[in-house]
């Protein structure tokens, strides 16, 4: 179902069909299936990436970060070096997945909800994760 506005009226959960049918051009047919898939496949990249890392773990490595970074280099011990490390690969990670949302989200033949269109988690972020 899509639901869009054309030539001043608006069209609330129609089918493709339907919407030819009442003589909505196809380029405004494709645009609002491409909205709705864009839709879940957001849903989708957000649902893997809080499903890999709560609100409350990507609050709590941004504070770890926040305060590991406020030390001096020098200071900063071997465990401090691991967080920071984790963070960058754990954000690396979410820009892969960002990066793939995209690339799905233009594909209508792609599947959006199979494992093997994601990128997996770097094995070196689940520890830190789990951690925080």
């Amino acid at each position: 179902m899509i639901s869009f506005e054309h030539n001043g009226s608006q069209y609330l959960n129609f089918t493709p069909e339907e919407a030819r049918a009442a003589g909505v051009p196809e380029n405004v047919i494709l645009a609002a299936e491409s909205s709705v898939r864009r839709k879940l496949v957001s849903a989708e990249c957000r649902r893997r990436i809080y499903d890999a890392a709560s609100a409350e773990a990507q609050m709590n490595m941004a504070t770890a970060v926040a305060v590991i970074s406020g030390k001096a280099e020098a200071d900063r011990s071997a465990d401090d070096s691991m967080v920071l490390d984790g963070a960058r690969l754990a954000l690396a990670w979410v820009a892969d997945m960002r990066a793939a949302f995209e690339a799905l989200a233009a594909d209508p033949s792609a599947d959006f909800l199979s494992d093997a269109a994601w990128p997996a988690l770097p094995p070196e972020v689940l520890p830190m994760i789990e951690r925080f």
